[in-house]
């Protein structure tokens, strides 16, 4: 059993697996879920159970946060003065693993340092999605402190095969938000691979292996062929990551006075294309 008490927010389709290595890495890891039924596939591990959220902050050193946007982790951190960081003691790290905004990152890290309490923003990536979760393989973009980030490593590296600290905080929602919209951009130009396949009478299913194995391939590509298009629903909940992600990561080029570019008129056309799989 390893000393560092480890507690999780968020047990979804990247954050359950997440939870599940932490468990599995030797941690004392305790979990806190709104929904009961979420904890259910954990009671047969020996990770505990926290009955609020601020309980949870006081029984963890390092919390992993894995919810869906800003006001949900603001929820999990604050929550009126009865969230994690009001449990934690001082030199207690919060990795904030969810793609939100740059603005948020710092807010929380300023109410943080007040009380001693160090915030990360962690998101995650990996080459096919959930799957990296399960098999460790995942990438860990840190935004933040750097005592934080050493305090935290250990844990990152559970079910993280590479874990780098890119900058200040917000730094590791910067770099997340390009990755995806770089990867939109894949489903996009992936597509429109098909379609002109189809135009020109190739085999699609042929031409799927091509664009999977070929030197024109991408882990996006192989996401678009194997997960979005057979699968409508894994669609729908694609079309609200992208279109959140996309819409950050415009925000964050334009206050910071950059270009977007290509990128985000991209990523753009690929928001519709998704939601088309999706109908």
């Amino acid at each position: 059993m390893r000393d560092q008490r480890v507690g999780f927010v968020g047990l979804g389709d990247m954050g359950g697996p997440i939870a599940q290595r932490i468990i599995d890495a030797g941690f004392r890891t305790t979990l806190w879920s709104r929904r009961p039924e979420s904890l259910e596939r954990y009671r047969s591990t020996p990770a505990a159970e926290a009955d609020s959220l601020i309980s949870l902050g006081s029984e963890s050193d390092v919390i992993g946060i894995c919810v869906f946007d800003d006001d949900d982790v603001k929820q999990v951190v604050l929550n009126d003065g009865d969230g994690i960081l009001y449990g934690m003691s001082s030199g207690g790290v919060i990795a904030i693993h969810s793609t939100i905004g740059v603005s948020t990152c710092r807010e929380l890290e300023d109410i943080g340092k007040q009380r001693g309490v160090f915030v990360l923003d962690a998101p995650v990536s990996g080459s096919r999605a959930r799957q990296s979760a399960v098999d460790g393989e995942l990438v860990v973009m840190v935004g933040g402190d750097s005592v934080g980030f050493e305090t935290a490593r250990p844990v990152f590296e559970s079910y993280a095969s590479v874990v780098c600290r890119v900058g200040p905080i917000g730094s590791g929602q910067k770099a997340k938000l390009i990755n995806n919209v770089l990867g939109f951009c894949n489903f996009r130009i992936g597509y429109l691979a098909l379609q002109i396949a189809d135009e020109l009478g190739l085999d699609g299913d042929a031409f799927k292996q091509v664009l999977c194995n070929g030197s024109g391939q991408s882990a996006t590509t192989g996401i678009l062929i194997n997960q979005l298009i057979p699968n409508p629903e894994y669609a729908r909940h694609a079309a609200t990551m992208t279109e959140k992600d996309t819409r950050l990561f415009n925000e964050l080029c334009e206050m910071a006075g950059v270009d977007s570019s290509h990128l985000g008129e991209m990523a753009e056309e690929a928001i519709g294309v998704v939601k088309e799989l999706g109908q």
